[in-house]
């Protein structure tokens, strides 16, 4: 990106995505593809009145190497510093934002059990920044950056040059960046527009919800008592004074539901990367709240294997409204990234839920969460579901059905 749309990047990251506070420590992890973005990040933060900046650097090409020549348990261990090098910021008072890019097909020539022992471990490290989150004390934000790999994927009709160049412009898009206007009034006015249809969604105070589409997806599930339905717009605590946008790009509605209650199957409507490599075609199937089957026609031991870890992996954490009217989904490409199509399509996880998606959530102990319905795991993958013909009706408590959304996009 030109220097213009750099300092604009930044500048939205810190200013609405962490909502970066006088005399606050950030916590910046970034991969090596975006280090002239993370040395922006870092002026303006300083510039700002960071106390310290505290940056984390992940390089792709040698996590690749490592999975082709360590053994699987060297690649599982997660020493104690590690995670306590992220503990010792994050108990101050510090936020915390991911700048990373996508690698679709670098690690194509890796054994899939070496890929899952890495992805153990880094989901190890994430857990750590997980806890600062759901106890409603962190504000944080994550984003994506170009790589050439990636743009290669995306668009392999074009030259090296062009491809990264058309990537860029594509996220610079997302990310409400151009070189005319300002990004965090932009921003602002986003944010606005999500909030009335989360505020139109809390209302109704659903019951239930009904999710179907073309594809075979027929699903049912509760939703917790007390849920809250939350946008960009709406992330924050009562332990967190300021509000701040967890993820950039973001066109997600989003909420809890009672894990205990899901019924039915769902049909992927985006290929998913797991682990490095995708998963596509997929459907999961769920009985009694619990995943009891999943089908792919790639790599589903990937699948498998983060879907039936344990019991609570089994379990639905998360259910997130989008329109079919996403400017993400406008540009009618699949980008392989979990932050960007989750974006353009309704989607479900599998693994933790929110506690901030449920009133009092912060303040509750595990047993409380789950008593309630809240999933408590050690992961969170969402897939995407959304269709051009997705239909959800939600059920009030007084048993009044509202179509929500209907040929893929809000009607409320």
């Amino acid at each position: 990106m030109n220097e213009i749309r750099k300092q604009k990047y930044a500048k939205a990251l810190l200013q609405v995505g962490v909502n970066l506070q006088k005399g606050q420590i950030l916590l910046l992890q970034t991969c090596t593809d975006a280090l002239e973005l993370a040395r922006e990040v870092t002026k303006q933060a300083f510039e700002m009145g960071a106390k310290d900046v505290i940056v984390h650097i992940d390089d792709a090409e040698i996590n690749h190497l490592r999975a082709l020549y360590c053994d699987v348990e060297t690649l599982r261990d997660v020493p104690e510093w590690k995670k306590e090098s992220l503990d010792y910021y994050l108990r101050q008072d510090c936020v915390q934002m991911g700048l990373m890019a996508s690698y679709p097909t670098l690690n194509n020539d890796v054994p899939s059990e070496k890929l899952l022992a890495q992805g153990y471990s880094s989901n190890e490290v994430r857990n750590v920044v997980r806890k600062h989150i759901h106890a409603g004390t962190l504000k944080w934000t994550g984003t994506v950056h170009p790589s050439m790999n990636w743009a290669r994927k995306l668009y392999p009709e074009l030259s090296d040059e062009d491809a990264y160049l058309k990537l860029d412009d594509a996220l610079c898009k997302m990310m409400r960046v151009d070189d005319e206007t300002d990004p965090v009034e932009n921003w602002h006015e986003h944010c606005a527009s999500m909030a009335k249809i989360s505020k139109k969604l809390n209302d109704y105070n659903f019951k239930s919800l009904h999710i179907t589409s073309e594809l075979g997806t027929d699903i049912t599930m509760d939703l917790v008592k007390d849920h809250i339905w939350t946008s960009a717009a709406d992330m924050g605590s009562s332990k967190v004074s300021e509000p701040y946008v967890a993820n950039m790009p973001t066109e997600e509605i989003f909420t809890d539901p009672d894990y205990r209650t899901v019924n039915g199957i769902a049909y992927a409507s985006f290929p998913l990367m797991m682990s490095g490599k995708l998963v596509t075609d997929f459907s999961i199937t769920f009985k009694d709240g619990y995943a009891v089957d999943c089908a792919a026609s790639n790599n589903v031991e990937l699948l498998r294997d983060a879907l039936f870890k344990n019991d609570h992996t089994r379990l639905l954490g998360e259910v997130a409204l989008v329109s079919k009217k996403s400017p993400i989904k406008q540009m009618d490409q699949v980008f392989y990234n979990g932050l960007i199509d989750e974006n353009a399509a309704c989607h479900l996880a599998f693994g933790t839920s929110f506690p901030s998606n449920i009133k009092g959530g912060a303040e509750m102990s595990t047993e409380e969460l789950l008593a309630a319905g809240v999933n408590v795991a050690t992961s969170h993958n969402d897939f995407m579901i959304g269709t051009p013909e997705t239909k959800i009706v939600g059920t009030t408590y007084d048993g009044q059905e509202v179509v929500i959304m209907e040929h893929g996009d809000f009607v409320l």
